[in-house]
């Protein structure tokens, strides 16, 4: 089960090495094109589940709610030998419910962000579930003493090698970069509601940069979104200036590592793609907006002094993080023309980056090495 772009790709990872171990796998769920592409017989898309905030997810309650009921169904008639939920813990958490009532095995990928808010829900989450599946080193202390079985199992972005020099290069000839022309790269999320919040507002950003001369802009599209979504959003603009200029935009579709590496700079859409560019080393700044009261309420809960997973992992500001009001055309304009023009600036952050890289360094045991070991009856951490 996976509800976004950065879920699909780490089930279509973990498919893919359970191939390798169990030739005769059937799998079923929700995911997008990396998991389909590994066998999994798919009920419905990643983007039916992908919703964020309060208020959107009370627009979607009937869509999810029938999504639920076919799925426990299912569960009910096939009874699957593991239930695997990554990420989206309040909708997956419903389904290991019920998993659980039926003596299904239950494994979560991505821990719930402990670290940030409802640290109460742990032991909860301990009668729930058999095993969690840890991306990050630091979270494993919050699990301490809880009784619930976790591993760290690493990032799978921190295993990938960085793009290719020649690739590099051919990417930035493509999109016709000449002689001392920058190139800024947007990243406005995987998800239609993300692209609605922050595409129209990088544009603007990006058309400052652009009238100040010797910035060319392309735009990392994630593989759950098509560019018709992108018209869509644009044709709301306000802005005809922006939306004219969104047209000489590059729209790079599934080609996200390779476009963040040919970039001098970013503006990034917090999430697992902040991550994935600050591992292969591109100064960013990070933007998120959300539905006013989703915001307020968030406000009020969360406990944590950064957002961004970078900051996270190197345990200070490494790296802007504009949020709801703050995050506006001319302060990302700002942010990005200091990480262009001042060297210091750019440097502070890769240095960073290098040491996110080796903290993130793969552990001995894949996600798919502890699934296996349920698969065949072991219960080892």
């Amino acid at each position: 089960m996976a509800g976004e772009a950065s879920g699909d790709a780490l089930g279509g990872g973990l498919l893919a090495e359970l191939r390798e171990r169990f030739p005769g796998l059937e799998a079923f769920g929700v995911g997008g094109e990396r998991m389909v592409a590994q066998g999994l017989r798919g009920l419905g898309d990643v983007n039916d589940l992908s919703v964020i905030g309060l208020v959107e997810v009370i627009r979607r309650l009937p869509g999810l709610l029938r999504m639920y009921r076919r799925l426990v169904d299912l569960m009910q008639r096939e009874r699957p030998d593991l239930l695997v939920t990554i990420d989206l813990p309040d909708f997956n958490f419903l389904l290991a419910r019920r998993a659980k009532a039926l003596s299904i095995p239950r494994i979560h990928y991505v821990g719930p962000q402990l670290w940030a808010w409802r640290r109460g829900r742990l032991k909860r989450l301990a009668r729930l579930l058999d095993h969690v599946l840890l991306l990050l080193p630091f979270e494993a202390a919050y699990y301490a003493g809880s009784g619930l079985p976790v591993s760290f199992v690493g990032h799978p972005l921190a295993a990938r090698p960085l793009p290719d020099a020649s690739e590099v290069a051919r990417m930035r000839a493509d999109l016709g970069l000449a002689g001392e022309e920058r190139l800024v790269v947007l990243l406005p999320g995987s998800r239609l509601a993300e692209l609605k919040r922050h595409l129209g507002i990088m544009v603007s950003a990006a058309l400052r940069l652009h009238q100040e001369g010797g910035v060319r802009c392309a735009l990392a599209l994630a593989e759950t979104m098509l560019p018709e979504d992108l018209d869509r959003v644009m044709t709301a603009h306000p802005d005809p200036a922006a939306r004219a200029f969104f047209r000489q935009i590059a729209v790079r579709r599934g080609a996200t590592r390779l476009l963040l590496a040919a970039a001098d700079a970013a503006m990034v859409a917090s999430g697992t793609a902040t991550l994935e560019a600050a591992l292969i080393g591109t100064p960013m700044t990070v933007m998120y907006r959300v539905n006013w009261l989703t915001y307020q309420i968030g406000r009020r809960v969360i406990r944590v002094e950064h957002i961004a997973l970078p900051n996270l992992v190197a345990g200070r500001g490494l790296v802007p993080e504009r949020i709801q009001g703050e995050a506006r055309p001319e302060v990302l304009a700002e942010d990005v023309r200091g990480l262009l023009h001042d060297p210091e600036c750019a440097r502070r952050q890769r240095e960073g980056f290098r040491e996110i890289r080796r903290a993130l360094a793969v552990p001995s045991r894949s996600a798919g090495a502890v699934i296996a070991d349920w698969l065949h009856g072991a219960r080892g951490a």
